[in-house]
Order: C-alpha cells, then sequence, then structure tokens
C-alpha cells in the first residue's frame, strides 16, 4: 500500500505515535510517501518555532520516506476540484495522493 502521511500527523506531539502506527505497516511491506507541500508545512514550522527539525528527519530516514514533488498534472488536478481558498493546499496534496494511488493518512 502507498500511505501519504499528511502534517498534522507529523508534529513534535504526535510523531512518536505515528511511528508505532507506521512501523506496523511498514514491516508488513507498505511505503510511505509526503507531498513537497506537507513536507514544506512541517520545515516552515519548525522554522517559525525556532525548533530543530532533526526528529522529524529522523523518522523520514528510519522509515524510508520518500518526499514526492508537485507536478503541473498535480496543479491541473487540484484545480478542477474547485477547492476553496482556504482548501487549495489541502487540493494540492489529495490531488498528490491520487496521482500515486496512494491513501491519505491525516489527523483531520
Amino acid at each position: 500500500m502507498r500511505i501519504f502521511l499528511e502534517t498534522s500527523l507529523l508534529s513534535d506531539a504526535e510523531l512518536f505515535g505515528v511511528s508505532k502506527l507506521v512501523l506496523d505497516h511498514y514491516v508488513m511491506g507498505d511505503q510511505f510517501f509526503i507531498s513537497s507541500i506537507s513536507h514544506f508545512q512541517i520545515e516552515w514550522g519548525y522554522s517559525k518555532a525556532k525548533k530543530s527539525s532533526e526528529q522529524y528527519k529522523r523518522f523520514l530516514r528510519d522509515f524510508g520516506v520518500e518526499i514526492i514533488p508537485l507536478t503541473k498534472l498535480d496543479a491541473e488536478e487540484a484545480a478542477a476540484m474547485d477547492p476553496t481558498e482556504r482548501d487549495i493546499l489541502d487540493a494540492l496534496i489529495a490531488s498528490t495522493v491520487k496521482r500515486h494511488d496512494g491513501i491519505l493518512w491525516s489527523e483531520d
């Protein structure tokens, strides 16, 4: 299974619990991904909080999480979803997940 992890799952507060869940699926052969949009949001959050993102980066390395870039096709698909201004980033993430025939794990 191709599983995309959404930003809300990867905060410092959630990372330990998510690691256990990811490990259970990782050993079964599932693959994990993060959209470049989610990666930006996480790195930006660490930067704004003036905190190190090392724990997050270690999580990515340990579970072989691949960061998937946004493409022109993703942008076109997201625009076709006709999202509200508030949901633009979610639409971009959803279109990336769809292009990779994945599922999205999200806190919300």
